[in-house]
Order: C-alpha cells, then sequence, then structure tokens
C-alpha cells in the first residue's frame, strides 16, 4: 500500500499515477524542443533596419512631447538648439538620439490599426532630416515598444524614447566653453567699484588652473533668458579666446550659489558656490 496526499491508493494505482506524470513531462520536453526547434532565437531571425539614414547625414532633428516641440541643426561639426531658443546643443545627448538610425528591430509590421498599438496619437515623436518615428505603446510580455516608421511598425527597445529630451533645456549644453573656444587670457570688471572698464587680469600667454576648470566645468543647471530673470551683477569677466575673440559675462551670486550669465547666448550657468569660487580664482596655483 502508499499513502498519496493524504489518503490510501492501491500499489497499482500509484504507479499509474506517477506513469501519467512521466508521459505528461516527456511530452513537455518534446514539445519544448520542437518549439526550439522550428522557431529560432532572436540572434538567428532576420533583423530589420529602422532608417537607411547615417548618422553623419543627420542635419536636422525635431522632437515633440505632445504639443510641445524643440529643433536642433547641425552647422559643420557642431549641434545647436534652435527653437523655442538658440543654445549649443549636449554632443552627447544627441549622439544617444541619433543611435535609433542604426537600430535594428527582429519584428515588423504593416502600418495599420494604429489605435491598437497606440500610435493614433502618439505622445513623442522623432524627426530626423525627413524621417520620422512615431512611439507607441509597449508590448505586454517582452516590454519593447511599438514604433511606427514609413509604412511599417517596428517592436523597439523603449529605451530610444527615453533618450529624448522632454524639456528645451534638457538638451542643451552645461558646459561654459565650447570645445573649440579656448581662453588665453582674460579681463575683469569690478561692478562694486563702479570701475566703467575692464582691467586686464594678465595677459595672453600668462594663464594659470583656471583655464582647464573653465573648460571643463559642467553647471548644475541652465536658465534661458537669464539676463531677464537675474537683475544686476556683481562683476563682469571677459574670457579673451586663443582666435582672437572674446565672451563676456555676468558674474550673480548669493550665499548658496553662483550664477555665470553668457552674455551672448542669454544663459545662465548655475554652479555650487564652492565650484563657482574656483572658477572665479584666477591665480596661477588654481588646482585642475
Amino acid at each position: 500500500m502508499a499513502r498519496l496526499f493524504g489518503g490510501i491508493v492501491e500499489e497499482d494505482e500509484f504507479m499509474n499515477y506517477h506513469a501519467k506524470l512521466n508521459r505528461i513531462m516527456l511530452v513537455t520536453v518534446i514539445g519544448l524542443g520542437l518549439f526550439l526547434f522550428f522557431n529560432p532565437s532572436l540572434e538567428d531571425a532576420e533583423a530589420y533596419a529602422l532608417s537607411s539614414l547615417s548618422v553623419d547625414a543627420a542635419e536636422h532633428i525635431q522632437i515633440w512631447h505632445r504639443e510641445d516641440s524643440l529643433i536642433l541643426e547641425r552647422n559643420e561639426s557642431r549641434w545647436y538648439l534652435t527653437s523655442p531658443f538658440h543654445a549649443r546643443a549636449d554632443e552627447t545627448k544627441i549622439e544617444k538620439i541619433l543611435e535609433i538610425l542604426s537600430s535594428k528591430s527582429h519584428h515588423r509590421l504593416p502600418l495599420s490599426d494604429l489605435d491598437s498599438f497606440g500610435l493614433d496619437k502618439p505622445n513623442i515623436q522623432l524627426q530626423i532630416n525627413h524621417e520620422k518615428f512615431s512611439f507607441g505603446g509597449l508590448t505586454p510580455i517582452t516590454n519593447e515598444q511599438y514604433v511606427a516608421v514609413g509604412e511599417s511598425i517596428y517592436l523597439l527597445s523603449p529605451r530610444y524614447s527615453v533618450m529624448l529630451p522632454s524639456q528645451s533645456l534638457n538638451i542643451a549644453s552645461t558646459s561654459l566653453l565650447d570645445k573649440t573656444e579656448v581662453p588665453v587670457g582674460l579681463e575683469l570688471r569690478d561692478l562694486s567699484v563702479d570701475s566703467s572698464e575692464f582691467e586686464p587680469l594678465f595677459s595672453k600667454g600668462e594663464k594659470g588652473g583656471w583655464v582647464q576648470l573653465w573648460q571643463t566645468s559642467s553647471a548644475a543647471h541652465v536658465y534661458f533668458s537669464a539676463d531677464e530673470l537675474l537683475g544686476e551683477a556683481q562683476k563682469e569677466i571677459r574670457i579673451i579666446l586663443q582666435n582672437g575673440l572674446y565672451i563676456d559675462f555676468k558674474v550673480h551670486q548669493n550665499e548658496t550659489e553662483l550664477i555665470l550669465l553668457r552674455v551672448d547666448e542669454g544663459i545662465g550657468y548655475l554652479f555650487s558656490n564652492e565650484l563657482g569660487e574656483q572658477l572665479l580664482d584666477f591665480s596661477d596655483d588654481n588646482p585642475t
């Protein structure tokens, strides 16, 4: 006799029960094997390119988040935000956006039944040159996103839509200077003494550790139209560039933070007071 689930069964019934379990397991293993044999892995499945446009050919980017949009344009080798305001763009973030041009999908569907895929009124859209990418809903199983391009719908990782900035300031560069703007000198005007002229702090070539700091420091936040918001500045700084041009900054500082307003852009760059004091320390022994 044998016990099963608290009840007593005959020995032959016990053996029949285990025989049935073994048959079920065998059928399951065979079925799984046939599924894997006739359904190749994603690595072996055909991959569909979403775009034929190369990254080097990209010159125009427009991003829509519902009703709001922003526009980026490439001028020679640099990207600029041109709408809703003008600013240098964060090149690293641009590279992330353009990764979609080299993306591939293992699933392609005809462009139909848009409502079922959340593509009838997409919340996020991206246009690179003349190619438009519309981002819809997510699949319930694989958590991939439906993306409409041309006459097809593809399944793609949602990371491509997550990379798209929802606000213009999120794509603006947080660097005080462009990589092509190399400082070689500066002039300082202290407004607290009502000086009407810039005072040369040192001549070209006599530069300390502040040069690298100005080239590498990133602001914690940027403000558009900062000249309208900040009021009167405490100091003014003129950075002399290697090409002979110059850039003027206005200094606004309180107990906790410092904002450098770049006059030609109208954009304010916010730093902690600790980093701000280093940026304003123009001595030769200023650490880099």
